[in-house]
């Protein structure tokens, strides 16, 4: 797996479009709905927290925002 920052596997980082989106680990519980709404964003790591892969440039800014709000416990920060 290919991390957008492989220094911050969980950002945050700043993508193309200009969003800039973060994973809080700490707050993470790995439930994968991140995954299945941005799968080019999201991966999960060998400890099953939530990363920004290399190819998060080909998810919309929209979709991410989704993912972010579709975090059931808001680990997920994404500019809109």
């Amino acid at each position: 797996m290919a991390f957008k920052d492989e220094s911050k596997p969980s950002g945050p980082v700043t993508l193309a479009n200009g969003a800039t989106v973060a994973v809080d680990r700490d707050l993470c519980i790995g439930c994968g709905a991140c995954t299945a709404v941005a799968p080019k964003t999201f991966g999960l790591d060998s400890e099953g927290k939530s990363t920004i892969l290399a190819s998060a440039d080909e998810d919309a800014k929209e979709t991410i925002v989704s993912a972010k709000n579709g975090c059931p416990v808001g680990a997920i920060s994404a500019s809109e």
